[in-house]
């Protein structure tokens, strides 16, 4: 019996960060009978900045997680359609149901939808830790042995696992402390963007209907969420944002505003809270981490271009590509990587290249009027590069 147990004995996951990836992760890991334990900076529900448009493909996973009808039911809107405008107005529309998993895509405040995450995975019996930041970890050779977390009250417990999880999104934070523990870190890269969001009181787009305005140096996307506001987030080149001093509110009325599609939609913006901001260094797949027992997921992982609505799937997805590798393999982190990096590779490599071709049109208005225009002489293009976006 004494040696069945221990052949059979799951391993110690240790998950930091508690978005999308990080708690899908978690539930999934706690129903295959992993001792799980997550660890989140912020108190939930909290806002993010986000675009807050959640695909297709996602519905089957909160099927899989046990949340499928606390998302339908939490207010959202149920998008049918995106539509891009170039700065003359004129657009191309690309239906949801193009995607090739459902008829609709959801646009849910992140607040909302982590917030339910998060309980699901206390629910099926992670440990979760909120308001509590990783601030280093320990190692043996090349493996993490255990986090040092603080919590909000300034107490410091240390966190001992056999995996370990950067599901931190771009801050990467297990990673880059996992670099300094074994003197491994890249040079630090000048952000290249800036990201801006809100959800605004009122707003001009219709139900159903999430809307995508091409502008100088940058980009941005408009749709209902619940409580009758609508989300707006930008991205825009760092350059651009320091001209203006970083004022959000001056750069969406200066610049954003030339596009004839969104000074109509956006109107008098009326933010409903500050402006959140964050800066992007760059897209396409991280550094993996020099520790063999750390692994990414969501934009840990890689980080795709918003404008594809892929980035959500993307965090769930990698997570059950990772959970599948951890749960056949959990006694071999070199087993666990080999199968995650190789599935990770053949789900997303084909999304990233595609994207890559259409974020050269992204931030250059003349090139992005040249392809709405010829989009819309052909719904079967229109469908065919949806697809293309999905791998």
């Amino acid at each position: 019996m004494a040696r069945s147990q221990i052949a059979n004995r799951k391993s110690k996951i240790v998950i930091s960060g508690g978005g999308p990836a990080g708690s899908s992760l978690a539930i999934r890991l706690a129903k295959l009978g992993f001792e799980t334990t997550l660890i989140e900076r912020e108190q939930f529900p909290r806002a993010k900045l986000c675009g807050e448009f959640i695909s297709p493909e996602c519905l089957e996973h909160f099927d899989e997680l046990g949340v499928l009808e606390e998302m339908l039911s939490a207010g959202g809107d149920q998008i049918t359609e995106t539509r891009f405008f170039e700065l003359g107005g004129r657009s191309v529309g690309v239906a949801s149901s193009w995607f090739g998993r459902g008829e609709f895509a959801l646009s849910l405040s992140r607040a909302t939808m982590d917030h339910l995450l998060l309980e699901r995975a206390k629910q099926v019996g992670v440990s979760v830790y909120e308001e509590t930041s990783v601030t280093g970890v320990e190692s043996d050779g090349d493996q993490i042995i255990s986090l040092h977390a603080r919590t909000s009250d300034g107490s410091v417990r240390d966190i001992a696992g056999e995996i370990f999880i950067d599901a931190t999104g771009r801050a990467r934070v297990l990673a880059k402390l996992a670099d300094r523990k074994l003197d491994t870190a890249a040079a630090h890269v000048k952000p290249d963007l800036i990201g801006f969001k809100a959800h605004l009181e009122t707003a001009d787009v219709p139900k159903g209907v999430c809307e995508i305005y091409s502008f100088q140096n940058g980009y941005g996307g408009l749709s209902r969420v619940e409580d009758d506001r609508f989300n707006f987030c930008f991205l825009m080149k760092a350059s651009a944002v320091r001209s203006f001093g970083g004022d959000a509110d001056e750069i969406v009325r200066d610049i954003v505003g030339k596009n004839k599609r969104a000074a109509v939609t956006l109107g008098d913006v009326a933010p409903h809270h500050d402006w959140l901001a964050v800066s992007i260094d760059g897209f396409g797949a991280r550094r993996s981490s020099p520790a063999r027992n750390l692994f990414a997921v969501g934009d840990s992982a890689s980080f795709i271009d918003p404008f594809t609505g892929s980035g959500m799937f993307m965090a769930f997805q990698s997570s059950a590509l990772l959970a599948n590798a951890i749960a056949a393999y959990s006694d071999s982190p070199d087993r666990i990587a080999s199968e995650y990096l190789d599935r990770y590779g053949k789900t997303f490599s084909n999304r990233h290249r595609v994207c890559w071709v259409l974020r050269q049109t992204a931030f250059v208005p003349v090139v992005a009027t040249t392809i709405v225009s010829a989009l819309s002489l052909s719904t079967s293009v229109r469908q065919r590069l949806a697809r293309a976006t999905r791998g």
